[in-house]
Formats: C-alpha cells, structure tokens, sequence
C-alpha cells in the first residue's frame, strides 16, 4: 500500500487529510471525543496548539506518531479493516529542497525503523504496519508536478512554496527544475504570527492565537479591535515587502518573472499578494494537499519508468 505524507511544520497533509503538527500525550485515555493514538503504551491526541519548529524532524517521536495518525487517517478512508497481520507500506515523504541532500537519508531511515512491525490502536481500532520502503522527494517540486502541464508552457517560472517556517524557492525552465535556484528559507508563515503575537502582546497586552491573525488576514469576521486589525494587516504587508526584497537580491524579481505560489502560507496570503500588485503574474496551486499528491506523481513516474514498484 502506497502513503504519501507532506509533514508540514505548521499541518500534516496526506492526499486526503489534513490535521494541525500537534500533539499532547499522556498515559490514559482523556475522556473527551477526539482522535487518538495508543502506541508503546502511551496516548496521542491531536491539538491545535502545532509543535515549535525543528528543522531536523528527526530529533524525537513527535513526528513519527504524527505519520501514524496521518496513515491511519488513510487506512479509514480506504475502509482497510483494523488487523493484526502487518500492512506493508511504501511511504512517500518529502523535505525542503535545500535540505533534502543533508536530510533525506535521515528522514528515510527515521520512518523506516528497520521494517519493524509497528502495532498501535487508532480511535479504538487495531492495526499492525510495516513500513517497507521510504522515499523522499523534494517538496515546491512535488507541488508543481501537479500541474506541469500548465508549467510546462512557461519558460521559465519559479515556484515560492510558502510553508509554516520555510519558504521554498525553485526555479522551472518549461517545467523542469533548473538547479540554478532551489533556496529554503527560514521565513515561514509562523516567523509572521510570532512577530505579531509579541507585538501585540507588547503593545495592547492581548494575547492572539494563530487563528485569531488568520481571520483578519483573510478578511473574516473577528473579535479583534480595529487597531490590532490594523497591526496586523500592517505586519503582513511589511511581511510580503521584506521577502519580495529577500528574493530580489537572490536574483528573483517578482515584478517581472511568472510566480506559482504553493502551500498553506500562500493560500493564507493569496488575497494580500493579489491586492499588493507587486507581483507581476501570480498563479495560486490552489489545492493544500499537493505536495503529498506529487509525491504519488512522482513515484509512479519512477514506477513506469523502471518498470517496477
């Protein structure tokens, strides 16, 4: 059975789920109506409340029983039924471009675990997997390759892939990734909402979750007062301006060149990219989970081309 999981440091996405990168654990059962892992004789559940950053995903299990729930997520809606016979799987993954050569050995082997069977119970139900293979794939690219046959026609185009912690930067020659630019950048979507959680902290003592800046981003209603609004709005755009500058002096002009936006953080900003008009042709990958179907894409294109899964 094939899986292709997008860990995203802000979402979870698999082609078909999509949940918050957050977990609480304890040693029981809580009470409250949510989903729930029970692995190695703990319990998971999931929160709004995302992990802080780690840019080595690796570093401990948060990010393994985050696979197990989105894998589980999958098995529910392909109606696998609950089992003790191993499921094997060939997991497909990905990681920002510019560290995918550092990391990708390390993020294969961390899920791989030796092919072990892994037993764990998912909202009451049973399953016993095995993850046989692991592959990597490098995300921006996997998002674009789910509408090459638009890129194609392009020249040349890049793809800014606006993430949680990370912008992903790729430039495409009809298509194809030119390895002239493929940048990570720190500057993610959770850079924006600390800046402004601490200076609205400092400056009128409220204290904002991700949602409550989400809501006045996307010009939904809210509680907010109209200068936090304000504050917000503001920090955005100084947000935008700084790293249009940033990508400038790398020798990406948005002014001039073809842009396709992916990700969660450029859905999020669609509407303040749009009505900025500093970039000259934006194009939204409108689909949230198209990292993880590029991953599919790009493994059956691996598929077909050896003539062996």
């Amino acid at each position: 059975m094939i899986i292709s999981v997008d860990h995203g440091n802000k979402s979870i996405k698999t082609p078909n789920a999509l949940f918050t990168s957050g977990l609480i654990v304890s040693e029981g059962l809580q009470g409250f109506k949510t989903d729930y892992i029970c692995w190695n004789n703990k319990y998971y559940t999931l929160t709004e409340q995302r992990i802080a950053y780690l840019r080595d995903k690796t570093e401990d299990e948060r990010f393994y029983v985050l696979t197990l729930f989105a894998i589980a997520k999958e098995l529910e809606r392909r109606k696998v039924p609950e089992t003790l016979d191993p499921i094997d799987i060939t997991l497909l993954v990905g990681l920002p471009p510019a560290h995918y050569e550092q990391l990708h050995s390390r993020f294969e082997q961390y899920f791989l675990r030796r092919r072990e069977i892994v037993d764990f119970e998912y909202n009451g139900k049973y399953y016993s997997i095995r993850v046989s293979k692991v592959l990597s794939y490098p995300q921006a690219f996997a998002a674009a390759v789910t509408q090459f046959g638009t890129l194609k026609a392009h020249s040349v185009a890049y793809i800014i892939d606006i993430g949680g912690f990370t912008i992903d930067v790729l430039k495409l020659r009809s298509g194809h990734p030119d390895l002239a630019v493929v940048e990570s950048f720190e500057k993610g979507v959770i850079t924006l909402y600390n800046g402004i959680a601490s200076k609205c902290n400092a400056l009128y003592a409220r204290i904002l979750e991700d949602c409550d800046i989400d809501e006045v981003i996307r010009n939904q209603p809210t509680v907010l007062p109209g200068e936090v609004q304000q504050l917000i709005r503001t920090m955005t755009n100084d947000f935008l301006t700084e790293f249009y500058n940033f990508l400038r002096e790398r020798g990406v002009d948005v002014s001039t060149s073809k842009c396709v936006f992916a990700g969660g953080g450029s859905l999020l900003l669609r509407g303040m990219i749009e009505r900025g008009n500093k970039v000259a042709f934006p194009i939204f990958i409108e689909d949230i989970h198209a990292n993880a179907r590029g991953y599919e894409l790009l493994y059956q294109s691996e598929v077909a081309a050896n003539g062996q899964q």
